[in-house]
C-alpha cells in the first residue's frame, strides 16, 4: 500500500511471511479488532513465488502482533501531538523572554522554528506575523532571520522565504523548550518549509 493509501484509509501495518509481505490497514481512529483491508503481495514484485498464496501463508498472519504494533504507533503519535501542542501554546511567550536576553542562538533557533512552522502551515507574510508575536518591527525580524542563517541555525538564502532548521538549531530547541527532551531531533527538524524563490514579505 502506498503512503497516499495510508493517508486516505488509515494506518497500515506490514508483516513479512517468507517470500510474502502482508499489509493490513485499519480505518482511521480504530485500534480494536482486525484490519479492514488485507493485501498479500510478493516481496519481489518481479518474481511471484511458485504456487501463489497458500492457506499456510494466511494462517501465519499474526493479527494480534499487528494490532499491538498499531496501538504502539497510535500512542507515539498522540504523545508527539501533545508535545507539539504544549510547544505551540508557549511559543510567543518563549520568543519574547528569549529576546529579552539578547539576540542569542536560543532566541534565533526559536524564531527560525516559528518562521518555518508558520510557512509550512500555509501562512502568508511571515515577517508581519512574527513581528506581531515578538513585538518588533518587520525589518528587525528580517535582520534576525538573516542572523539565524549566518549562525547556521536556518538554511536557505537571505531574502528568500523558506529553508529548514539545521541540526544545531534542533539540538538547541530540544534543550530549551519545555517537553523538548521528549522530541527527537528528527521530529523538531521536520518542522521545515520548501524553499521558495519569492522574496520574504
Amino acid at each position: 500500500m502506498s503512503e497516499q493509501q495510508e493517508e486516505q484509509g488509515g494506518p497500515v501495518v506490514a508483516q513479512e511471511i517468507g517470500p510474502w509481505v502482508v499489509e493490513m490497514q485499519w480505518p482511521e481512529g480504530v485500534t480494536q479488532g482486525g484490519p479492514a483491508v488485507l493485501l498479500v503481495r510478493p516481496k519481489d514484485d518481479e518474481n511471484c513465488p511458485l504456487g501463489g498464496i497458500s492457506s499456510t501463508v494466511l494462517r501465519e498472519i499474526d493479527f494480534k502482533a499487528a494490532v499491538e504494533r498499531l496501538r504502539a504507533r497510535v500512542a507515539i503519535s498522540e504523545m508527539r501531538a501533545q508535545v507539539r501542542e504544549q510547544y505551540e501554546e508557549g511559543r510567543t511567550e518563549r520568543l519574547r523572554q528569549a529576546l529579552a536576553q539578547g539576540v542569542t542562538d536560543e532566541y534565533l533557533a526559536m524564531l527560525a522554528s516559528a518562521y518555518l512552522s508558520y510557512l509550512s502551515g500555509g501562512g502568508k507574510g511571515p515577517l508581519t506575523h512574527l513581528a506581531e508575536r515578538v513585538g518588533k518591527s518587520e525589518s528587525t525580524i528580517k535582520g534576525h532571520l538573516w542572523q539565524a542563517r549566518k549562525r547556521d541555525l536556518l538554511t536557505g538564502a537571505p531574502g528568500r522565504a523558506g529553508g529548514a532548521l539545521t541540526r544545531k538549531a534542533a539540538e538547541i530547541l530540544i534543550r530549551v523548550v519545555p517537553g523538548g527532551e521528549r522530541m527527537s531531533i528528527v521530529d523538531v527538524a521536520a518542522e521545515t518549509a520548501q524553499e521558495k524563490t519569492t522574496e520574504e514579505e
